[in-house]
């Protein structure tokens, strides 16, 4: 199965893709946001530590369950039926063995948090492994295929039905359980409809076809992944062991409020642009030229968001989850200036992958993994609090050495990046500076610092406004302006 692609077709597939993804990911933030509001007023702050405890160590072991051969897959230039086949069965082997490693691990994950309740969710949520290796190749699949509205109706209607789920089980009274049983729900319905939706019906295994190949491409891209686990994960174990499952249930709030929606923008655009990427890698200068626009959208979407979350923490919070979810507010303001940089940061990784840089990509994850794991450790010592500022700090102590790294041997130098980034960072920061300006005119404070609705609609109004007017008033805000409008009429010129 080789597969041609001529520009024109990728451009009009990754616009169209782009635009099914990003309004599926919308859908899908939102029914998550949804969840997180309706299931807090139903459940507890240990309800919530409960399954973060789990899911910690559930992570650990997710890095294993598909060794990087989706990546190897959707990366290939040519990739063949055969490989990709025994590519699915290596994936279900794996996805099995992990299932059954976790379950047998369960008791160390109780003895580890001291709560005996883990054992149980622990086995539960070991199924989620085999569920997850038997579709991961259909799923690569349908990214290569650029199948973006056929991974949007798998993506809505998983989320769904996780939320479904935990909805009525919490409602009759299962706490920590309706978290667990919705969560395999969701597995489950992921896998079936990936499976029906998926144009890849796998055959047998079949010896000397290249597997060895892309299994070595993969295994740098667990290596990274594992890597990085410990910097995703380190500050939930740590504050789980030290502080208490109250304590994991109020940063976990904190940390799907600010940085999911952030980093489910990213989602998007790595489903798009690293296919692409992968297809232009011997294309030099068009391969720049869509990353650096991928680039400049990405921050023009999510910079405004976490300056816009900075600003109404703590109205948003209150309205949302309620009074005894109170302590979330101030980790979800510190969390969003990690979400402010983070996503472009995050996308350095489709550089590497997209031009086969796997070894790099791995070495990369060990070095950031290793700052990350010391600041969380020294973070730690200061409380929950402290680990949540040494992860701001943290973030843009690698941002640099990262960008040098991920463009070494590239036409794109660090310097692209921060003029691809620099109108929407300086327009951000221009509207917090600008609301609090607003909140020091004696007329406008009782609104913009009053709390309640009228400050949440009053900041937001600000923040809008002042976005407007920099679109409107200024040479690149009528520039970037411009860049977007051209992506929609190319969508409505590629949809006709």
């Amino acid at each position: 199965m080789s597969e041609a692609f001529d520009l024109s077709k990728l451009k009009k597939s990754s616009v169209r893709g782009g635009a099914i993804t990003l309004v599926s990911q919308a859908a899908s933030v939102i029914l998550q946001l949804a969840s997180t509001i309706i299931l807090a007023r139903m459940l507890t702050p240990d309800d919530y530590g409960v399954m973060g405890m789990v899911l910690s160590f559930v992570a650990l072991a997710a890095l294993f369950k598909d060794l990087g051969l989706s990546s190897a897959a959707i990366q290939k230039e040519s990739l063949t039926f055969a490989q990709q086949s025994n590519l699915l069965w290596v994936n279900a082997l794996f996805g099995l063995a992990l299932t059954l490693l976790f379950a047998a691990a369960a008791p160390l994950v109780a003895w580890f948090f001291g709560r005996p309740e883990l054992l149980g969710m622990t086995w539960v949520l070991s199924i989620t492994f085999f569920l997850t290796g038997i579709s991961a190749q259909h799923n690569a699949m349908m990214v290569r295929k650029l199948h973006f509205g056929r991974q949007a109706i798998v993506n809505v209607a998983s989320i769904s039905t996780t939320f479904v789920t935990s909805f009525l089980l919490a409602g009759l009274g299962y706490g920590y359980w309706a978290l667990g049983w919705g969560y395999v729900a969701g597995a489950i319905a992921r896998t079936g409809l990936t499976w029906t939706l998926s144009p890849f019906h796998p055959s047998g295994w079949k010896r000397g076809v290249g597997t060895m190949e892309m299994i070595r491409f993969g295994a740098n891209v667990t290596g990274f992944n594992f890597a990085n686990y410990f910097s995703r994960n380190l500050d939930n174990v740590l504050i789980g062991k030290f502080f208490g499952a109250d304590a994991l249930g109020v940063y976990g709030r904190a940390y799907q409020l600010m940085l999911f929606p952030v980093q489910n923008l990213l989602g998007p655009m790595n489903a798009v642009t690293y296919p692409a990427l992968s297809r232009l890698q011997q294309n030099e200068q068009k391969w720049k030229s869509y990353h650096l626009k991928s680039i400049k959208v990405l921050a023009s979407m999510t910079m405004p968001f976490a300056a816009w979350a900075y600003l109404i923490a703590t109205p948003l919070v209150l309205i949302a989850l309620g009074s005894q979810w109170r302590e979330v507010a101030t980790i979800f303001q510190i969390l969003a200036l990690v979400a402010f940089i983070q996503p472009c940061l995050s996308a350095l990784g489709m550089v590497l992958l997209s031009r086969g840089k796997s070894r790099i990509y791995f070495r990369l994850g060990v070095f950031n993994a290793a700052i990350y794991s010391i600041g969380f450790l020294l973070g730690s010592l200061w409380g929950v609090h402290g680990v949540a500022y040494s992860f701001v700090i943290t973030t843009y102590l690698i941002l640099f050495p990262s960008l040098k790294v991920a463009y070494w041997g590239t036409e794109v130098r660090v310097l692209n990046f921060f003029e691809a980034t620099a109108f929407p960072a300086l327009a951000s920061v221009g509207a917090v500076l600008f609301t609090f300006a607003l909140s020091a005119l004696p007329t406008l404070t009782p609104i913009l610092t009053g709390g309640g609705w009228p400050e949440l609609i009053g900041r937001t109004a600000s923040v809008a406004m002042f976005g407007l007017a920099t679109v409107c008033l200024t040479k690149s805000g009528r520039a970037t302006w411009r860049e977007f409008r051209t992506l929609f009429l190319e969508l409505s010129r590629s949809r006709s």
